[in-house]
């Protein structure tokens, strides 16, 4: 399903093209996308190709009543609030992103969604990404097969500050790539929901769950009646409370007033004795309320997953096919900086340092091309300086050379560094010097 509209509870009201809107406060952080672009996207859909469906998988799922993936999202609730900013669908993207690192390397991080939203008009990608406008899983996956890596919160100005009233201040170069999750693949994929029997719906998406992958769920409101609902839903209502998004099937749709939302399905209730009481869990990016401490809600499982608003589906599910590589980046080549000439027996500083591309801890070796080496020094933090003094005890003409290794002993290439010692006019005693070192220390 295509995510046309994005919506948070406050924020400031953008349009696209010159559509018109309802002067209502309800609209603050809504923004349309034209006629075109809406079926673009829904082409998009109905055409990607299909998720695989595990059939190795049935007889759990038969058997599990109760199923949550949350715990493998690394995330903090109050903190996953778009706020001001229009842009829902790159949090359940990247939600999915970050439990499939988690998945796949073992890595629980919670990952950027700043870094999409400043660095997306950086890349010559069609549609274009504009900082708080609205996208779709395509677009997102698009950007990171572009950018290749995947980037955590904690990173320099990777952490979400686009929400509040001034945003998209932010530069994509102040925003630090390092440490990085390497991917080499990402593609979206469609889950069959659409002229099936409810059972199979249901079925496909348990189906992409157990396989321990997130559920990008998309919502369409056709009216401003209809989001307001939502909305109050939302901000009254707790976690328990069930969700009939069949609420607004029948309703005309309103170009003037429709919105839409994406947020991501992490798990479901299904008795089977009943079905007055299943549902899927849909996790938000509007932050909490006192009744959802963890930005939580549900939605009644037995939908009519086909309704649909002027030729436009209603709902919709996709995923994301992401492989992250697993051959990990040795270190760069250390940076070496020095004097490159001096005298020989007299002390001198060097400076040393390597970035490791998964921002790994390295340790650094000198060789000083006079017999003697620093030995491995470290391990220190990627990027960060170190010293080392050295003298030379002839004159002649080095270099210098240096390597970096990371906590796993992926080696780095070497740097080198000439330097020269050159010969110089003497005092009486220099001269006697060199030939008392000459004379213990005969040249080879």
């Amino acid at each position: 399903m295509f995510a046309v509209v994005s919506y948070s509870t406050a924020g400031v009201h953008t349009t696209v093209n010159e559509i018109s809107v309802v002067d209502d406060s309800l609209y603050e952080s809504v923004m349309r996308l034209d006629a075109e672009t809406k079926e673009r996207w829904e082409r998009e859909y109905r055409q990607a190709e299909r998720v695989s469906i595990e059939p190795g998988l049935a007889a759990e799922i038969q058997a599990t009543e109760d199923f949550s993936i949350l715990d493998l999202l690394e995330y903090v609730p109050e903190e996953r609030n778009q706020g001001y900013c229009p842009n829902c669908w790159a949090w359940p993207a990247t939600g999915i992103l970050g439990i499939a690192l988690n998945v796949q390397q073992g890595i629980r991080d919670r990952l950027s969604v700043q870094y999409i939203n400043t660095c997306g008009e950086e890349y010559n990608l069609y549609p274009r990404i504009e900082c708080c406008e609205g996208g779709n899983i395509n677009m997102f996956a698009a950007f990171y097969r572009a950018t290749e890596r995947a980037i955590p919160w904690s990173n320099r100005n990777a952490d979400w500050h686009d929400g509040g009233l001034i945003r998209c201040n932010t530069l994509c170069d102040s925003i630090g790539k390092s440490p990085n999750y390497p991917i080499s693949d990402i593609r979206a994929r469609t889950i069959d929901i659409h002229d099936l029997p409810e059972e199979d719906v249901i079925s496909n998406i348990k189906n992409v769950l157990h396989q321990d992958r997130g559920v990008y769920f998309s919502i369409f409101y056709p009216d401003a009646a209809d989001l307001r609902n939502f909305n109050e839903f939302w901000s009254n209502r707790d976690t328990d409370y069930v969700y009939d998004l069949d609420y607004y099937c029948g309703h005309e749709w309103v170009p003037e007033e429709a919105a839409g939302h994406a947020v991501l399905c992490v798990g479901y209730h299904d008795d089977e004795a009943t079905d007055s009481n299943d549902y899927w869990i849909m996790l938000n990016s509007w932050g909490v309320t006192d009744g959802r401490p963890q930005g939580l809600f549900r939605v009644d499982m037995h939908m009519n997953y086909d309704c649909q608003y002027s030729n436009y589906y209603a709902f919709g599910a996709e995923t994301l096919n992401v492989t992250f590589k697993t051959d990990m980046e040795a270190p760069e080549a250390p940076s070496i900086a020095g004097p490159s000439s001096g005298k020989a027996r007299t002390r001198y500083t060097y400076t040393v340092s390597a970035i490791d591309p998964q921002g790994d801890d390295v340790s650094l070796f000198v060789d000083w091309d006079d017999g003697s080496d620093s030995g491995w020094v470290g391990p220190v933090a990627s990027g960060e300086e170190i010293e080392l003094t050295h003298w030379w005890l002839r004159k002649g003409d080095y270099t210098i050379t240096a390597q970096a290794k990371d906590i796993e002993d992926r080696e780095s290439a070497w740097s080198t560094l000439p330097v020269s010692m050159p010969y110089t006019r003497q005092t009486f005693l220099e001269r006697i010097l060199d030939w008392l070192i000459d004379l213990l220390y005969p040249p080879t």
